[in-house]
This record gives C-alpha cells, structure tokens and sequence, in this order.
C-alpha cells in the first residue's frame, strides 16, 4: 500500500460498515448515560446534583471503573506505535513499566486518602491540603493543561489522513462530535462511551497482533528483520535520560484530574484499589500489542515514514472488514480521551472557578463546554500542529508549581502557606522563563522549575519550624 494514497481509496464497504458501527455504538452509549442519569436525577437532592453530574453519584461500578479508566488513559496509539517503530521495547520500560509503578503507588497511597475527604475535583483536595487561594490558582492551570490539544490534534490528522479534508475542519469535526454526544448525560454519557471505546480498542488492536503473529511468525522473526537496538531497554539513550519517563510518569499519574475523577466516583474504596490493578493488567496487554505493532511495522517497513509507519502497516495486512475495526480502534483511542479531556476541563470551570452559574447546569455545561471547545481549536490552528515547545512549558510550570507542595502537604496539611506557595509559583515561572530563552546548559526547563519550587518550599518551611 502506498503512503501516497488516501486511505479512503483503499476501504470497501465493509470496512465503512465496521467503522460506522463504531461511531454509532458510541453516540447509543451516550444517549443510553443520558437516560440514567436522568433517572437517577429523579427526586434528587439539590445538593447532590454536581456528585452526580461529576462522579455519577459515585455509582461506578468495577467493570465500567476499569473501562472508563483503561480508555481514558490511553489517547494516542499511533504516538506510542510510531515510539515502538523507532525504539523497540524501550517503549514498553518507558510508557508501560514506570507508569504501572505509579498506578501501584497511587492505589496504595492516595485512593482511599481521597475518598475519605468527601471531594468532587482535584482543585477542591488542593484547597483542602494547602488553601483557598492555591486551590483556584491550580484550577486555572488545570484548565489550560486539559484542553485537549494533543488528541484534538490526533483526531484532526485522523480523520485528514482518512478523508480528503482540510486540517481545521476535521479538529472542527471531531470536536463537534464530542461536544455532542458528551453534552446532554453528564460523566454518565462520558462513562457508557468509554465503555464500547475499550472494546473496540481491544478487539482491533489484538486482531493486528493475532494475524502479524501467523503472517510473519514470533520472535525470531522480529529480531532478524529489526536492530539489535530495538530489543535494549535503554535503545541508545542513556541510564539517566530513561529514567526521567519515571519521574513523569509520577508526577503525571499524581495531578491528573481524569484519575481523581475516576477513584472519587467509584462505588468503594475496594471498587478503586482493585479497579486500579485490574486496569494496569489491561494496559500491559495493550502495551504489549502495540509495542508488537510497532516492531513488526519496523521489521516490514524497514524505510517507511516514522509518522504514519504501523498505521499503512496494519492497513497492509489486514483483510476487509478488520481494516474497518482497526481504524474504529484507533478513533476510539483518541475519542475516549479527548471527551474525557473536555468534559474535565467544562467541569473545572463550572464548579472549581465558578464562572458559569446559571440556573439551568445544561445552559452551563454547553457555554463552558462552547469555551473549552474554542480554546482548545484556536490553540490547534494557532501553532498548526506544531505546538510542542509551547505545551512542554505549560506542562511543565503545571507541574513545578503543583507537584511539591501537594506531596509536601499529603504528608502535612497546611504546611505550606498561601504566600509561600506564591513566592514558589513566582520563582517557578521567572526561573523557567529565564532557563528557556537564556538555554544555558541542555536540561529541560521542567527540571529548573522542580529544583526552584523544592528549594523555596523547603527553604519557607524550615524557617517556619525554626521560628516555632
């Protein structure tokens, strides 16, 4: 198969079927969260009404838990494929490993911690554990650092590959869609998506492994036809450079707000702790798989374009009517994260910040939904795809200016005060705003603002004993 061929030259009908019979689960899904929640919206308590817009009254039951959380988790398998078509299982050390540690540590150490304090949102544990002021500010952050850029971005490039359509109207299209069928049922309608999204994921995803395996054969047929290089675990980086995925994984795992959402809503802890594990089985299955595509891609398109590599390759070997369920699978992905995205971002507005207080939480819901959708797509057009250094920055002041004092303060509420938790966000962005336009020496800027955050914390804390 030719790179230079549109894709939708190369689908028969089947494929269309299968495909479109993906997208219309998904919208049956949704519309069936809708009917529950206006089920269980009978008779409700005014004061419930936002646990159970958010958390779905905390009814998640394990099965839809583990759903919810395997599909949001993983947004993007064509970046993890085209990572695996470059560095082999380096990929499964550094996007499976790490992370599973930080699932375990976040199960053990957190699950049952929140779910104690009665919370509905990340930003409303950050008040809790350091104050009011801080707890909006990372609201704010949260906001900017969950507009869906990076899956807004794969269902464009998705759907342009797929379609002879212009970038911007296919970011339009798949954020229309969203936008949709995510509106009108709350979490519920978010929840009952995901779960025909994990099922299609699965399904298109093993089906690749399955046929490559009796196509091509295991092992041995990957180590003759890929480099030696592809089968260390550190590739040809560093010790050091490798286990920096560790300390994202960490502080990743820790402040995100689609994990909080998903342990909060859960029916009990036990429903968390083991959802949790049940789930890391689940990703290292599908991290299996796709670091197996990107090795066999590798092992046939020794030359091909990076970008595209395993999706032509899954393309090439599979019959009709898979071909169809693959690329259901690979929608699916993206979609299950991006209206999780949305929906958190809408939410953070709505409750954390308090902007949209209308009578009516649908009226709400649509004019942060509306915000978070025009934010999210002139981000997109603005930096045309190519955002990254940009959105690193973003990233990384969200996480220097959070990830310290929230550890600091699990282990000692309220130890840190509104005003040093200023100066630390203050130093943050001066110290990373000079590290990125000075570049003095070649670390990353994220580094800078960890090491700047940490030692004012420590510094005011210190003092603080000392003067008691």
């Amino acid at each position: 198969m030719s790179t230079a061929i549109p894709l939708w030259f190369t689908l028969t009908y089947w494929d269309w079927g299968v495909f479109l019979l993906t997208i219309l689960f998904t919208v049956l899904a949704a519309l069936y969260g809708v009917r529950l929640r206006k089920t269980h919206s009978i008779n409700q308590k005014k004061e419930d009404s936002w646990t159970e817009y958010i958390l779905m009254g905390r009814r998640l039951t394990l099965p839809l838990f583990v759903a919810t959380l395997v599909a949001t988790w993983y947004g993007d398998i064509l970046g993890v494929t085209q990572i695996a078509f470059q560095y082999g299982i380096y990929t499964f050390l550094t996007q499976g490993i790490f992370w599973y540690i930080s699932y375990i540590l976040f199960a053990l150490f957190l699950a049952k911690y929140i779910r104690r304090m009665q919370i509905l949102s990340f930003p409303e544990l950050f008040s809790r554990l350091v104050g009011s002021g801080p707890g909006k500010f990372s609201a704010i952050i949260i906001f900017l650092k969950t507009l869906p850029v990076t899956y807004a971005i794969g269902v464009g490039i998705f759907l342009k590959t797929l379609f002879p359509i212009s970038f911007p109207m296919a970011v339009s299209i798949g954020l229309v869609f969203v936008f949709i069928y995510s509106l009108f049922g709350g979490f519920r309608a978010v929840v009952f998506s995901d779960l025909v999204q994990v099922i299609c994921m699965y399904l298109g995803i093993i089906s690749v492994v399955i046929i490559s395996f009796f196509k091509f054969g295991g092992v041995n047929y990957l180590v003759t036809h890929c480099t030696p290089s592809h089968f260390t675990f550190c590739n040809n980086f560093s010790a050091l450079d490798t286990f920096v995925w560790f300390f994202i994984a960490i502080s990743t795992t820790f402040l995100n707000p689609t994990f909080y959402q998903r342990c909060l809503s859960a029916q009990t802890d036990r429903v968390a702790i083991k959802g949790i594990f049940v789930s890391i089985f689940c990703w290292i299955v599908f991290d299996i798989c796709t670091t197996l595509i990107g090795l066999y891609a590798k092992a046939y398109l020794p030359s091909a374009e990076t970008l595209n590599a395993s999706l032509y390759y899954c393309l090439h070997i599979l019959p009709h009517g898979l071909k169809g369920l693959f690329l259901g699978a690979v929608l699916a992905t993206i979609l299950s994260t991006l209206d999780s995205f949305v929906f958190i971002s809408s939410t953070t507005l709505m409750y954390d910040l308090k902007l949209m207080q209308y009578k009516s939480k649908f009226l709400s819901h649509l004019v942060a939904s509306l915000i978070t959708g025009i934010f999210t797509f002139c981000i997109v057009i603005f930096y045309k795809g190519n955002f990254e250094m940009a959105w690193r920055l973003l990233k990384g002041v969200f996480a220097a200016c959070i990830f310290p004092p929230f550890i600091l303060s699990y282990f000692k509420p309220h130890c840190i005060s509104t005003g040093l938790f200023t100066w630390s966000c203050l130093g943050v962005l001066v110290s990373m705003l000079i590290w990125n336009v000075t570049n003095p020496l070649p670390i990353d800027a994220f580094y800078i603002g960890q090491g700047i955050s940490w030692l004012i914390l420590g510094i005011g804390i210190l003092k603080k004993h000392l003067q008691v």
